[in-house]
């Protein structure tokens, strides 16, 4: 049967009292330790999903400010050919328009050149038939003398 005796007494005396000791000694410290860092591992924890979640937004705004500016520049492009085509368009209406001014000036300048000369031709055969008719006219000595006449004058012309 069982039978008590004094050493199983004290030694389960013992047993409460290192169980009480190491509860408050050994037990309690160490668990305040673990849930110091649990709670230091779940603050970090905290922190990086916080971090996480500021890089993921500042990600998402850098994506649309990218988007933004595609857009406005693909805008500005497109107005600068717009403006480009405009000013490309009035340089070359301009430069048609003094194409034809000189055009027209130079046309009109050769005519009024063709004029004088046709009038000093006109001028210059005047005086040459008046030359001519006076000597022809001043001289009837026959056809050599006309002859001479002729070959003087195309000389002198």
């Amino acid at each position: 049967m069982l039978r008590l005796d004094w050493n199983l007494v004290f030694t389960v005396i013992n047993l409460l009292i290192l169980y009480v000791l190491m509860r408050k000694f050994l037990f309690k410290p160490v668990n305040e330790i673990l849930e110091k860092r649990q709670k230091e591992e779940d603050a970090r924890l905290a922190d990086a999903e916080a971090a996480k979640n500021s890089a993921l937004k500042s990600k998402e705004e850098y994506e649309a400010s990218i988007k933004n500016a595609e857009q406005e520049k693909s805008q500005i492009v497109a107005k600068a050919r717009e403006e480009a085509a405009g000013e490309y368009s009035r340089i070359v209406d301009e430069a048609q328009k003094k194409a034809g001014t000189i055009v027209e000036k130079a046309c009109s300048d050769a005519e009024q050149e063709k004029k004088k000369i046709m009038q000093q031709a006109e001028t210059a055969v005047r005086d040459m038939v008046v030359t001519a008719a006076a000597r022809v006219a001043g001289e009837k000595e026959g056809t050599d003398n006309d002859r001479t006449l002729y070959d003087e004058f195309l000389r002198q012309q």
